[in-house]
C-alpha cells in the first residue's frame, strides 16, 4: 500500500508506606466510579481544501478525496464514501451528485473510489483468482483516509453508492461492518449478493426508484431475485428490527418505510414512486434529493467501537 474500592482506617494508624497504599486505593476507587473515557483518534493535520488523488494500492485506480474549505473542525471529519456504478469513474460520480458541493456546506469529507477494469465494474459477486478484491480494496481505502493521508474520523464513515456502486456498498455492509457506521445503498443491484453475515448490526438507508428498469424494484422476472423488499427484510432481521414501519411522505412522490431497532438502530426504506434507475435528484438536489437524503441519514450514526475523532 502506498501514500504519497474498603472502608477508610484512621490516618494515624496508617504510618507512611500505610498512608501511599490508602491515597493508591481511594483513586482506585474513584476511577472505579467514573465514566470510562472514550478512545480518540491520533491528532492529524488534514489535508487542503479541494480534490486529492491519492493512489491506495498498487495496481489498483485512486481514490479522489475532496475536502471542504474553511477552517478544520477542533475534531476529525466525518467521511463519506461515494462508489460510482458500472462503467462510472469516481470524478463522474461526483459530477453526478453533486457530493462535494454538499460537502463543502457541511463541512465533511468526501471519496469518491474507482473500480478496476476498462470499463470499471465492482466486483459484487464473486471471488477467485483472476477476481478483484473490491472488498479488500476499499477497505484500504478507508483505512488510509482516517489516517493521516485524510484525517477523517473513523467513528463516522458511512459508504454510500449507485447501480453496482449501491451493490457494493451493500457487500460493504456485509463484509466491512467494523470500518462503517451506517451503509445507504441507491439503486443496488442485489441479485449476487453473497450470504450476508456482517461481524456487527448496522444501520441501513435503501433507496431505489419504483420505475427501475435496470435493476427492477420487484427483481427479475420471475425468479424476483435482487427485489428490494427481501433485501430490507434481511437487514430488519439482522439489526433486530421489531414491529410494523412507521410509514411517512418526506417529499413528493417519495414513500418512506423506517423501522426502530435495537441499540438505536434504524431500518429506512425509500421509494421514489416516478423514478427510473439511477441517483434520484442528481444535480438538483430538489425536491427530494439521494445526496441530502444519504447525507442526513449518514451523518445520524456514530460507531463507538472506534476511537473518536
Amino acid at each position: 500500500m502506498s501514500v504519497s474500592v474498603r472502608r477508610a482506617l484512621p490516618l494515624a494508624v496508617l504510618g507512611l508506606g500505610g498512608l501511599l497504599l490508602a491515597l493508591a486505593v481511594a483513586a482506585l476507587a474513584a476511577d472505579r466510579g467514573r465514566t470510562p473515557a472514550v478512545a480518540t483518534a491520533p491528532a492529524c493535520s488534514p489535508p487542503a481544501p479541494g480534490n486529492h488523488p491519492i493512489d491506495i494500492q498498487d495496481g489498483w485506480p485512486g481514490v479522489v478525496l475532496h475536502v471542504p474549505p474553511g477552517t478544520p473542525p477542533p475534531g476529525r471529519r466525518p467521511l463519506v464514501v461515494v462508489l460510482p456504478g458500472a462503467g462510472q469513474t469516481g470524478e463522474q460520480i461526483a459530477r453526478a451528485t453533486s457530493y462535494s458541493r454538499l460537502a463543502d456546506e457541511r463541512g465533511f469529507l468526501v471519496a469518491y473510489p474507482t473500480a478496476s477494469g476498462a470499463r470499471p465494474f465492482w466486483n459484487v459477486s464473486t471471488t477467485g483468482a483472476g477476481r478483484p478484491d473490491d472488498v479488500g480494496y476499499l477497505r484500504a481505502v478507508i483505512t488510509v483516509l482516517t489516517g493521516p493521508a485524510g484525517c477523517g474520523d473513523p467513528s463516522r464513515v458511512g459508504i454510500t453508492g449507485v447501480s453496482n456502486g449501491g451493490g457494493m456498498a451493500a457487500l460493504m455492509a456485509c463484509r466491512a461492518a467494523d470500518l462503517l457506521s451506517a451503509a445507504a445503498p441507491v439503486a443496488g443491484g442485489y441479485a449476487t449478493l453473497p450470504a450476508c453475515a456482517p461481524s456487527r448490526p448496522l444501520p441501513i438507508l435503501e433507496i431505489h426508484g419504483l420505475r427501475d428498469h435496470v435493476v427492477p424494484y420487484d427483481g427479475t422476472t420471475g425468479t424476483h431475485a435482487g427485489a428490494v423488499g427481501p433485501f430490507v427484510d434481511q437487514w430488519r432481521v439482522r439489526d433486530a428490527c421489531p414491529g410494523l414501519a412507521r410509514r411517512s411522505t418526506p417529499a413528493p412522490g417519495v414513500r418512506e418505510l423506517r423501522w426502530t431497532c435495537a441499540a438505536g438502530r434504524v431500518i429506512v426504506h425509500d421509494r421514489v414512486l416516478g423514478a427510473d434507475h439511477g441517483w434520484p435528484g442528481g444535480r438538483s438536489l430538489l425536491p427530494f434529493s439521494s445526496t441530502v437524503r444519504t447525507w442526513r441519514f449518514l451523518s445520524a450514526f456514530r460507531d463507538d467501537q472506534q476511537p473518536r475523532g
